[in-house]
């Protein structure tokens, strides 16, 4: 009879993503990990824009370099909803899905606070019609400070990742009057629910 085969130390996925905001935020999630003692880890590569042939160009390369690596490829969903949409819907089968941010990254921010204040940034949003027609970051960002994390600046993370802001996520993104998805998000969640179920095997 064979010996049984040991569990890796860690599952490493490569996150291919837009730029210094998603980097610092995988950064916090795997020093989550670490402190939890959750074998699952997000090795960055950074694409330094959201537009399709970039994100595809970066996917491609490093698929070259890692052939049998898990990749996943995380952008935000506003320019998808017009320049970069026909480009993507073209997208051959060899490039897996993008996991969006809709609209953006700081929406997918916002889904770590609390229902009630997550549903006032809601609420500003409608009134200026961001879910149809993304807000330009110099309207959306004073917004957003005022709303939701007033000393908020592009590549800094405004909060620690903890049990509670994880868990607002994952429920946030379950509730049906939440407008605001994150498909990195409910990937986040199904990874760390596999992780946890091997080690209980």
């Amino acid at each position: 009879m064979g010996k049984k085969k040991r569990k890796p130390l860690t599952e490493t996925v490569v996150v291919i993503c837009e730029g210094a905001s998603e980097y610092v935020y995988l950064q916090e999630i795997n020093r989550f990990f670490r402190e939890h003692k959750i074998r699952l880890a997000f090795a960055a590569r950074v694409i330094g824009s959201g537009v399709y042939k970039a994100a595809v160009n970066r996917y491609r390369d490093v698929r070259r370099e890692l052939k049998d690596a898990e990749i996943v490829i995380w952008v935000d969903r506003d320019i998808y909803l017009h320049s970069q949409k026909k480009l993507y819907e073209n997208k051959p089968d060899t490039v897996p899905d993008f996991l969006f941010s809709r609209m953006n990254f700081e929406d997918f921010l916002a889904l770590h606070m609390d229902r009630r204040t997550l549903m006032k940034w809601q609420a500003v949003c409608e009134e200026h019609h961001h879910f149809s027609e993304p807000l330009p970051s110099g309207i959306y960002l004073p917004l957003y400070r005022v709303a939701c994390f007033p000393a908020y600046k592009k590549g800094k993370l405004p909060f620690k990742i903890t049990d509670e802001t994880l868990g607002r996520l994952f429920a946030n993104l379950k509730r049906k009057q939440v407008r605001f998805k994150c498909d990195f998000g409910t990937f986040l969640e199904e990874r760390m629910r596999i992780v946890e179920q091997q080690d209980e095997e």
